[in-house]
């Protein structure tokens, strides 16, 4: 009987916690979406992979040439696509290990860099960030990325 009424307790009470809250995936879609001129993105003049980045080389470098999802040193800022800033790193070199610390858009868009050149990356929110807000950055949203590739790590 003490079993019984614990189970039900624990069912009531369980009914009393807040709801939480899963989040909502609603993909998006950079061919649909209208970009902040300033970041001069023109997905008809862009290159979309087979994961279904869009990636335009702004400054093709001189150095070698990322091949593989490597450990690399870089300079990169992120715009949603209305052009608000969500993260910049610009000061010094920002290490980034392709295979376990960035986004799965970003490393594919990055493939086939140079070092010393520039992209712009329109990374969709699948690939990006997801269906959840992250920090200020909304649920499912598009992220464009202006990345210089400084060095890969050997």
């Amino acid at each position: 009987m003490r079993a019984a009424l614990c189970l039900v307790a624990c069912v009531f009470l369980a009914a009393c916690l807040p709801e939480t809250h899963q989040c909502q995936s609603i993909p998006s879609d950079p061919a649909t979406e209208t970009f902040a001129p300033s970041l001069g993105v023109d997905l008809s003049q862009m290159e979309k992979t087979m994961l279904g980045d869009y990636r335009s080389d702004l400054v093709i470098g001189t150095g070698p040439t990322l091949s593989t999802l490597a450990q690399v040193q870089i300079h990169y800022t992120a715009y949603l696509h209305d052009g608000t800033m969500i993260d910049q790193f610009l000061d010094q070199p920002v290490p980034l290990n392709l295979s376990t610390q960035s986004t799965i858009g970003l490393a594919d868009g990055m493939l086939g860099m140079n070092v010393g050149g520039q992209r712009l990356i329109v990374v969709p929110s699948e690939l990006a960030l997801g269906a959840c807000q992250n920090g200020s950055v909304p649920p499912n949203s598009t992220i464009i990325y202006k990345v210089e590739l400084l060095e890969i790590d050997s």
